[in-house]
């Protein structure tokens, strides 16, 4: 074979054994055991079923109580339910185990040591507050979290991953003082190997590179990958490393996509290190992600972000020394950012806020555009609402699906319910839409990880920029317009023309979509 057409190819995964085996074993050994009680000792298996529903009831009741969402909730009950024994311990491995308590005390002293770094300029509020008083509470609420809002910053969207790389290893060519690089996932092939060759071109001219990446890549990326960094000079780290004994915080991936140079340019979207993403082959089709550039003032809050993972049980680093540039950028334009991260040990759901935030307020217009698609009750009702007061709600998803189909299955259970109410549902045909992306009323945007399911608004670590921007929102609603001609429109009766078993598969999934 051709070297080119080598190049080309999806890269090969190495298997290994991996933690959810562990889980899976659990849930093995309580079948054996029901089998072994009904058969060794089927004269006391009414009493034995008598207590499993009694701590079962205790169970739910101890659930209703919590704070979780209603769904999230019920998908717990109903797996105690059906297996009290197995789902009651998965229940206190995920939820009372100190793993996520430890994780987020050092969050917050991350958090706590970054502060004062990251203060908000009250011109650039009152300026906000000027154009609209009902945006300025949502900057207040995000600034109550740590993540100001900025002018003096110019943003550059991209429609297509491979139009982000091009000008991604333009900047990182440039790079002088240092490189922050933070991904979800790297995969071999031309775009990781440009990465690490520019990476270790530059480490050995003395710009210092840090590269953060979450840890379920040791499953799949050869190691002489990372060894290659490392000996170029690269610091690596891999946040949250999965290994053999299986910990609370496994589920907490670390899902964002960040780059960082010399703290002038910053880079995230949709887009991971691997070829697909580019468009160099065709995983599920003609892949559509999107990502922005951002240079100026508004950086310093991505810095920020990639110090606190990377310090996160250390203080080798301190703030000052990353944050000395000064910024040329300077705007008279009436644009804002706010660049913020989705923290899951804090429970603010902030991703899943931002987004109902901008769907209630919403007078004419709201586009969403994401891969998966499994929403809480108060996200569900927010669409309705929307869609019930006549805002034009447009979902765009992908037509061909990911993981075997099963996620597409899952966001297609919600469609007749959705499209009862007005909200209208694209797919993509060409192939499969990784972006994550909010357009509305020719102002609001925001581009960033953050997908519309449990695990980016529950369990993932995310990030994502909100802007307010005429220029840029005019510029996203014109690229999904063009992208609405090639999608599918699935009205109610669309719907019934999928497969029936899909339909009903979809719906049994949706009962435990938001533990997965």
């Amino acid at each position: 074979m051709p070297e080119s057409e080598k190049n080309n190819m999806p890269p090969k995964k190495r298997l290994k054994i991996i933690p959810v085996l562990f889980i899976a074993g659990f849930f093995i050994i309580q079948i054996l055991a029901y089998l072994l009680l009904f058969i060794r000792h089927f004269r006391f298996i009414d009493i034995t079923i008598s207590s499993w529903l009694v701590i079962s009831l205790i169970f739910a009741v101890f659930i209703v109580n919590t704070d979780e969402d209603s769904n999230i909730k019920i998908s717990w009950v109903l797996l105690a339910l059906v297996f009290p024994v197995f789902g009651i311990l998965l229940y206190i491995f995920f939820h009372l185990l100190p793993g996520q308590r430890i994780v987020s005390r050092l969050i917050k002293r991350r958090k706590r040591i970054a502060r004062p770094y990251n203060m908000q300029n009250e011109d650039v509020l009152f300026n906000l507050e000027q154009l609209d008083k009902r945006k300025k509470q949502t900057a207040d609420y995000l600034y109550k979290l740590g993540f100001p809002v900025f002018s003096n910053t110019e943003v550059k969207y991209f429609e297509l991953g491979e139009n982000l790389f091009e000008d991604m290893f333009e900047d990182l060519e440039k790079a002088e003082d240092f490189i922050f690089m933070e991904f979800f996932i790297l995969s071999p092939g031309q775009i990781l190997d440009r990465v690490i060759e520019i990476l270790s071109r530059k480490a050995k001219d003395g710009v210092r590179v840090k590269f953060l990446y979450d840890g379920t890549n040791t499953f799949f990326l050869p190691k002489k990958v990372i060894k290659r960094l490392e000996k170029a000079g690269v610091e690596c780290r891999a946040y949250s490393p999965v290994n053999a004994i299986l910990t609370t915080v496994h589920n907490n991936r670390d899902h964002r996509k960040i780059l960082v140079i010399d703290n002038k340019i910053a880079y995230t979207g949709g887009v991971n290190l691997a070829d697909e993403y580019a468009n160099i082959y065709q995983k599920y089709g003609h892949w559509l992600d999107t990502g922005v550039r951002l240079e100026g003032e508004a950086v310093k809050s991505f810095t920020l972000m990639v110090i606190e993972l990377w310090n996160l049980r250390d203080d080798n680093d301190t703030h000052p020394e990353y944050l000395k540039t000064s910024h040329s950028v300077k705007s008279d334009k009436l644009s804002f950012s706010i660049p913020f991260s989705e923290n899951p040990h804090a429970k603010d759901w902030v991703g899943e806020t931002v987004y109902i935030d901008i769907i209630c307020q919403a007078k004419d217009y709201v586009y969403i555009a994401s891969p998966y698609f499994t929403i809480s009750e108060r996200m569900a009702g927010a669409l309705k609402m929307a869609a019930g007061m006549g805002v034009d709600v447009k979902l765009i998803f992908p037509h061909i699906g990911d993981h075997g189909g099963f996620p597409k299955m899952v966001a297609r259970s919600y469609y007749n319910e959705l499209s009862k109410k007005g909200v209208k549902i694209y797919e993509y045909k060409p192939g499969f839409v990784h972006a994550k992306t909010v357009v509305s009323d020719n102002i609001t945007s925001l581009v960033g990880t953050i997908n519309m399911d449990y695990r980016s608004f529950y369990l993932h670590h995310e990030n994502a920029v909100l802007f307010y921007d005429e220029d840029l929102a005019g510029k996203i609603k014109e690229h999904w317009d063009r992208i609405l001609g090639k999608c599918i429109l699935v009205t109610q009766r669309e719907y019934k023309k999928f497969n029936l078993p899909s339909r009903i598969t979809g719906r049994v999934l949706r009962l435990f979509a938001p533990l997965m």
